[in-house]
Order: structure tokens, then sequence, then C-alpha cells
């Protein structure tokens, strides 16, 4: 595996890692954020930040074909649920260490499975070197083979129809009957018997709530499937469970031109509950979102020294990253899409939703919240709590921090928040992290979680999508075309079941900046940036966007006239402008264009960029019209 393809970093005693083209080896671990290590030659010892190590070098090259990059959206709901029931197979195998493992364990977990033990093995080691769950799909590449059936269509019927009919059922028919019965029903159709380990292992991987609910009842089905029951108590160990929520923050804030109020700031923060250190946060000028979640749900999951080493905060350290295991938030529609379901089935963490209108399960993440609100009475323009507490107190006319020193505020604010003793755990968030990584004299600790290395495709699987067919003139979304040549191989595309349908493609995209869309290529096996068609449009916001096109309707004008709707666009930019020193409303739309400036310069670093611009041979004008396709009339 090169560099490049690399998607985690373990760091344990005796790894190998690399810091400015030197390599060492891990001798100790004295903090979750230092490790001590023997430089390989010289073995000289030195102490190195968590944030300068990168991984070991590449030996020699290798001729293997690179494994290809999954496209989440291009797999299909059974065979997640293949990945997810093989997870489920070898849990017990990666809780316990390799050297305590039992032949007799692994037989029995791969006779559960209907697989060898060597096959047992495989899953193991590969789920262990990718820590995704997408290692564990099924490579249905062609009929027969590992991974796929060799089942007729006419014995696939008949175990189908006899799963359905005769297993589940309030009968509740054991699985040696079932097997039975499928067999005799092949014989009376002179079809060939499938192995009794071959239908044991499609009842074990179809097992879920639908079948419990037919054999033992929607209360049964209920009390065995849902996840949530009763009030969520700590859990063991770091990462094992994480809450996450938004806020509106309460104090005014100012822009950064006239120094003059634009409201308030909203706030997505994601709590460990084990240590109660904040885990990540996103903070912005726009509403609650989808994209709000996936941002602070990837900044949780990331190391946080090159975002610090962005916002200017070098006087001290965040050293929290990692997976959770189980992600908790409330109902709300952000946090329903199918972009989080299926961005955290990816990457192994159990998504739970908590009953509506039910604060106590969410109670961490809750006070949390209210401690950071609690701290925000102290800075000027703070709001409080309500009139009553804030009396005569002139908030806007106090007001003073911009968005950016509010965003280095609570920077600031956290690392003070990790080190002081928090009263629920009768210690300091960060010691009970640390602790719960590296072990006590009393405890054995977790170790500590993988630095992810595939900052890419992270940020992008944790992004808003849009599906769309690729036609002759590219992709369009909201009225507004875009292209590049890496879509051309995907036009007009048709669907792989339905003739007669063209293929959708999803196409993910950050609203704050719509300006290019992010589309993966099957070829490449990597993600590309698509951007407008009409490379002379300026790069704008969804919220922008949305309000042009209400103006465009005003005045008549339709959405497909690009030219004319991004000219009110402008416009309408040009009369903030004049009014940002009279308005709030004004004001703050200029900030967040502003906000929207600097997220799209971060994304240089650490998403794909257009790399041709300008296409090499622009496609038609017009939709439907191609001029390549048009002969010239004979003169006969």
């Amino acid at each position: 595996m090169s560099e490049k393809e690399r998607t985690q970093l373990w760091i344990t005693e005796g790894a190998t890692i690399t810091n400015d083209g030197r390599e060492y080896i891990v001798v100790a671990i004295p903090d979750v954020n230092i490790v001590l290590a023997k430089e390989v030659g010289s073995d000289q010892k030195v102490l190195m930040k968590m944030g300068d190590i990168g991984p070991p070098k590449v030996i020699g090259t290798t001729t293997t074909t690179p494994t290809a990059k999954l496209e989440l959206w291009e797999t299909s709901q059974d065979d997640w649920k293949v990945a997810e029931e093989r997870r489920r197979h070898i849990e017990p195998l990666l809780n316990t260490p390799a050297r305590q493992w039992a032949n007799a364990l692994a037989d029995k977990i791969a006779v559960e499975a209907g697989v060898s033990r060597a096959t047992l093995y495989r899953w193991v080691a590969t789920f262990k070197q990718a820590k995704l769950l997408s290692s564990l799909l099924p490579n249905y590449r062609a009929r027969g083979g590992a991974g796929n059936t060799r089942l007729s269509p006419e014995v696939d019927a008949i175990i189908v129809d006899c799963l359905e009919n005769f297993h589940d059922t309030e009968q509740k028919t054991s699985v040696a009957a079932t097997v039975e019965e499928i067999r005799r029903r092949c014989s009376n159709a002179n079809l060939r018997l499938p192995a009794h380990n071959t239908i044991k292992a499609r009842i074990e991987k179809s097992k879920g709530r639908e079948r419990t609910a037919s054999r033992k009842g929607e209360a049964a089905a209920h009390d065995q499937h849902d996840p949530i029951k009763g009030v969520i108590g700590d859990a063991d160990w770091p990462l094992a469970l994480v809450q996450i929520d938004h806020t509106l923050l309460p104090v005014i804030i100012v822009d950064d031109v006239h120094r003059k109020s634009i409201r308030r700031a909203w706030i997505t923060l994601a709590i460990d509950v084990n240590s109660r250190v904040c885990l990540g946060m996103y903070l912005t000028l726009d509403a609650p979102s989808a994209m709000s979640a996936g941002m602070c749900i990837s900044h949780a999951i990331m190391p946080k020294e090159k975002w610090m080493s962005r916002l200017g905060v070098t006087s001290t350290d965040w050293p929290c990253w990692g997976v959770m295991g189980i992600l908790h938030m409330d109902n709300a529609r952000e946090f329903r899409g199918d972009m989080l379901q299926v961005a955290c089935n990816e990457y192994d963490v159990d998504l739970h939703l908590r009953p509506v209108k039910k604060p106590r399960y969410g109670a961490h993440i809750e006070r949390l919240m209210g401690t950071v609100s609690e701290g925000l009475k102290a800075v000027k323009g703070a709001t409080f709590s309500g009139p009553d507490e804030k009396g005569t107190y002139d908030s806007e006319g106090n007001a003073c921090m911009t968005f950016g020193e509010l965003e280095k505020w609570l920077v600031l604010f956290f690392a003070r928040y990790h080190r002081k003793v928090h009263a629920g755990i009768g210690t300091t968030p960060l010691t009970k992290w640390r602790d719960g990584l590296l072990g006590t004299k009393g405890k054995p600790g977790r170790g500590l979680p993988a630095r992810r290395l595939d900052e890419e495709k992270l940020r992008i699987d944790f992004m808003p999508f849009i599906e769309r067919t690729i036609q002759n003139y590219g992709v369009l979304i909201d009225d507004v075309h875009y292209y590049h040549d890496v879509l051309r191989p995907w036009i007009n595309t048709p669907h792989p079941e339905f003739s007669r349908h063209r293929r959708k493609f999803r196409f993910h995209r950050d609203p704050r900046d719509i300006s290019q869309l992010y589309f993966f290529d099957e070829i490449a096996k990597r993600h590309f940036a698509i951007p407008y068609r009409d490379v002379s449009l300026p790069p704008v916001s969804i919220w922008e966007l949305r309000e042009a096109h209400r103006r465009a309707d005003q005045k008549g004008i339709p959405h497909e006239n690009e030219k004319a709707v991004f000219a009110l666009l402008n416009e309408q930019r040009e009369l903030e402008a004049d009014a940002a020193e009279k308005t709030k409303s004004a004001r703050r739309a200029q900030q967040r264009r502003v906000e929207h400036d600097r997220a799209r310069k971060d994304k240089v670093d650490s998403l794909p960029q257009v790399s041709n611009p300008i296409p090499s041979a622009m496609p038609s004008a017009v939709r439907g019209y191609n001029p390549d396709a048009i002969e010239p009339l004979e003169d006969e």
C-alpha cells in the first residue's frame, strides 16, 4: 500500500513512523499528544508531538493493482447488510487479542457464518487494517466465486419463498426444519440441493426487525431492535458514545468591516460521553443543516493541529480525535438524512436518534451547551438567558467580537474546560480522556485511536449530495450548469436495471460554495471537482442563489438565464455593501460571504480542485443540442 492509499495511522509501541523524512520506532506513549521514539539506525531517542508524525515510508514499488475506493452510494442495501453481518460475526475476535484466540471459538464463529476459518481470519485482518465497514463488502465481479451466489435462480426463488411463508411465521419454525423443507422442495423440483450451511447463512444474513416481528410479534421486535431503551448511561471508554447537537450562541457578534452588530452565530458541538471532552465543533452564521452536522462529525474525527494553526491558535492543543462507536443525536431533520446514515455506515459508526421531545436522552450534550452559554455571559455583547437576567444591558451596543474572534475564544474556552475538574466525573475531562486511552494502574486503556489520513474522502463523505443524470450539456442542479471533461465517459449512461432510464450519479456539494461539485469517477477511482460550465460566473452560496431566483421571479426572468440571474446576484451584493453600515441584515449577509470565502480557501488544502477549469471542448450551449451531430445539406 502506498502512502497515498493509506487511510489510517495506528500509533502503538513498536510502530514505525516518520518525522522530517527520518524513520523512527515508537518506544512509549507518555501522553495522548506525545510519543517517545527511537530513530532507526542511530538509536537516538526523541520526544515528538503527535501532529508532527507521518506514516512509515513505503519500501520498494508494488505492481499490484491499487485497492479501488468505493463510492458509497453505488453500493446496494443488500451488500451493506452483508458487510454488517460479517462485522457482527467477527466482533468477538476484534475484541480479543490474537494470542488469546482459541481455534474452537474461531471454528464456532466460522460455522455460524457459513465460511471457512481462513475466510473468517481474512475478514478480521481486512477490517483491522482499514477500519471501514466497506472493507467487508462482498465483491460481486462475476457469478460464482468468493462473495457471490452459485445458486440457480430456481433454487434461490424456493429459498426466498420458504423463508417468507414457512420460516417467518408465528409458528416459529426452527432453522433445521426450514433447511429440511427447502431441500425437500428442491428435490421435488429435480433441482440441485443447496448445502445446509448455504441455507443457514442465508437465514442468518437476513435477520432483522421484520423477521423478529413476523416470528415473535411487534412488541418483541421493538424490545430487541430499537436501540434506545431507558436512560443512556455513561460509556465505559472514550469514543464509545458521542452526542451531537446545535445551539444558537447567546452573544451578539460584529462584522469585520464596520464592527457593528450582525446578531448571533450557530454552533454544532460533539461531546465524548465517557470523558466529557468536546470532541469537535463547527461555528457558522447559517441555520443548522446536514452540512453543519457533517462538518462537526468530520472535525471530531480528524486531528486538530492543522485547523488550529490556520486559526492562529498555537498556545494550547486539542488532543482529541478518532472515529466514535455510537453517534447519538436528536430527531431534527438535518440528522435524519441518508447522507449521515450511509457515511456513518462506512466508518462503522452506529447512528442513534433519540426519542422526540425527550431531552434527557441527550443530557451530556445539553449540559455542555449550557456550560458554553454560561461562559459567554462574561463576554461583551452577551444576551444572557432572558429579559430578567439581561435587565437594561445593551447587548448590541456592547458587542465587540467578530466571527473569527469568537471562534478563537471558543477554542481557548474548551482548552480551559478540558483542564478543569468536571463534577460529573470527579476529574478533568482531559485526564479522563488520557486515562481511558492509555490506561491506569487499575484499568487498561483502549489505546490511541487511529489518526485518519484520508481527509479528502472523509470530508466529502459527510457532505450533502444531489443525484443527477449526466447529459450532453453536463449536469444541471438548481438551474445552474456544471461541466468538465471527466464527465464525458458517463454521458447518457443507461440505468443498470432499467434500460429505458438513464443512470443517476451522486454529486456532493458544499452549500457555502456551489461553484463546484465533487464527483466520484469510477474509472480513476477518485473524486474530481466539477466547475460551472460558464467559468465566468462568481462563486456563491446556495442561499445567495435562492435569493437571486426569488428576485428573478419578481422580474419575470427565467432561471435558465444564468447570466441574468447572476447579474441580479451581483446587484444584490452591491446593495448590501451600500446598506451594510445601516442595517444588521446587510452586514450579516456580507459577513456570511466572508466566512464562505474563508471556507473556500481552506478547501484548497483538503478537497480536490479543478485541474482544468476550461474544458478542452465545450459542450453544447443548449440542452439536447449537439452541433457536432449536424451534417451539411447536399446540393442535389
